[in-house]
C-alpha cells in the first residue's frame, strides 16, 4: 500500500512539473512571439530604433555585400514580403523554402543564368504552399514586376499545413485565396475557423524550435541598427549570417564550419522534414496551386523548379522522402503539362549532374550544384 501511494505521489509530481514546463514554454512563445504568429501582421512598420522596413529593403538592394542579419529586427517573412514588392528590375523572382536560399545572381556560382538576368530570392525557412500565395500577392503589387515567377517545389509543397510559420500572415493568405478563387466565401475555413487551424496554433506554442527562437530574442542585445556587410569570402562566411542584395543568404562562418564537419549518411532527420508517409500530395492543395498559377499567368511567365537531395538520401530508396520525391516529381510534371509551364531541375542529383561534395546537408544543395539546374530543363 505504501509503495502504491509513493508511486502515485511520484506520478503527480512528474505530471505537475511536466505541465508547468509546457505552460512556461507556451507562455514564453506567446509573449515573445518571434515571428508574430499571435499578433497582428505588420503591427508596426518600424523597429524600436525607428528604422522602417522599407529603409531596410532599400539599403539591402542597393548594398554591395548585403546586410548583416539580425533576427530581432524583423522576422524573415516580413523582410521577404517587402522585398517581393520592391522594384529591383530583376527578371526573376523565386519563391520557395530554405532549399533555394543559395540560388543567386550575386555569387560567383550564379544560378539560372539562361533564364534570368537577375534574381530576387524569396526563399523562406519552412516555406510551404500557404507562403506561396502570400508572396505572390506581394509580387503582384510590385510597380516594376519580374517577368518570371519561379515556384520551387519541395517534396511537401503540394499539401496544406506542413509548417506553422506562415500563420504570421494568415489574413493575407485568406485575401489572396479570395482573389484566385473569385469566391469571397472561400477563405479555406480550415485556416480561419476550423479545428486544424487551432491545432496548428497550439502546436506552435509548444514547438521547441519556436521556443529557442523566443529565447534567442529574449536574451539578445537587440542592436536594431542596420549593419552593412563588409567584403568577405562567401565560402568561409562572415561572423554573422548575411542577406545578399538579391535576397539569397550566406550562413555565418561558425555555421559553415559546422556544415563542413557534418557527416552525411542519408539518414538525418532533415531528410523527412514535411513528409507524411502515404500523403505525398493533397488534391485540394493541388487545386489551389493550379488556381494560383492560372491567376498569375495572366501577367507573368511561371516556371516550376526542383532542387536535388543528397545522393546518400537516394541510396535508401525505401525511405518516405525518396518515395515522396518520386511521386511529387511526376505530379509536378503532370501539373506543368496541364498548365503549359516549363520545369527546371529535379530532386535527383544525377539528373542535374551534382556530386556529393556539392551539398550542405541531406536536403540543401550548395550554390555550385544549383548553378547546374538548367541542365534539366523541360519545355511545355
Amino acid at each position: 500500500m505504501f509503495k502504491n501511494r509513493s508511486f502515485f505521489r511520484y506520478l503527480i509530481i512528474v505530471g505537475f512539473f511536466s505541465f508547468l514546463s509546457i505552460f512556461v514554454v507556451a507562455l514564453i512563445n506567446y509573449k515573445i512571439d518571434p515571428t508574430k504568429v499571435y499578433s497582428s501582421y505588420f503591427k508596426s512598420s518600424k523597429n524600436n530604433d525607428g528604422i522602417s522596413l522599407s529603409d531596410f529593403i532599400e539599403k539591402l538592394v542597393s548594398s554591395k555585400n548585403g546586410v548583416i542579419m539580425k533576427d530581432y529586427i524583423w522576422n524573415e517573412r516580413d523582410i521577404h514580403y517587402s522585398l517581393a514588392e520592391y522594384p529591383t528590375g530583376a527578371e526573376c523572382t523565386i519563391v520557395g523554402s530554405s532549399q533555394v536560399k543559395q540560388i543567386s545572381s550575386s555569387r560567383k556560382n550564379k544560378s539560372l543564368v539562361k533564364t534570368c538576368n537577375g534574381i530576387v530570392n524569396l526563399g523562406l525557412n519552412g516555406g510551404v504552399l500557404e507562403d506561396y500565395l502570400v508572396m505572390s500577392q506581394s509580387i503582384i503589387g510590385n510597380k516594376n514586376p519580374p517577368k518570371n515567377i519561379i515556384f520551387a517545389i519541395s517534396p511537401w509543397t503540394l499539401n496544406f499545413n506542413r509548417d506553422s510559420r506562415w500563420l504570421h500572415y494568415k489574413s493575407k493568405f485568406a485575401d489572396m485565396l479570395v482573389k484566385i478563387t473569385n469566391n469571397k466565401e472561400n477563405k479555406v475555413e480550415i485556416y480561419n475557423n476550423s479545428k486544424s487551424y487551432k491545432i496548428a496554433l497550439f502546436k506552435n506554442l509548444i514547438n521547441l524550435k519556436y521556443f529557442i527562437s523566443s529565447l534567442n530574442l529574449l536574451i539578445s542585445k537587440k542592436d536594431l541598427s542596420i549593419e552593412m556587410a563588409e567584403d568577405f569570402n562567401y565560402d568561409i562566411g562572415a561572423k554573422n549570417k548575411v542577406l545578399l542584395p538579391d535576397g539569397s543568404e550566406i550562413s555565418s562562418s561558425e555555421e559553415i564550419k559546422k556544415i563542413h564537419s557534418h557527416r552525411i549518411d542519408g539518414l538525418s532527420p532533415l531528410r523527412n522534414w514535411g513528409i507524411v508517409p502515404g500523403r505525398w500530395y493533397d488534391k485540394n492543395a493541388i487545386e489551389i496551386f493550379i488556381k494560383l498559377v492560372s491567376y498569375l499567368k495572366k501577367d507573368f511567365n511561371i516556371i516550376f523548379l526542383m532542387t536535388p537531395y543528397h545522393p546518400e538520401v537516394w541510396k535508401i530508396d525505401d525511405q518516405p522522402v525518396v518515395i515522396a520525391m518520386k511521386n511529387v516529381e511526376l505530379e509536378v510534371h503532370e501539373i506543368a503539362k496541364f498548365l503549359n509551364v516549363d520545369v527546371i531541375g529535379s530532386f535527383d542529383p544525377k539528373k542535374a549532374g551534382c556530386d556529393a561534395n556539392e551539398f550542405i546537408n541531406e536536403i540543401h544543395a550548395k550554390d555550385l550544384c544549383l548553378s547546374k539546374l538548367e541542365n534539366v530543363y523541360t519545355l511545355n
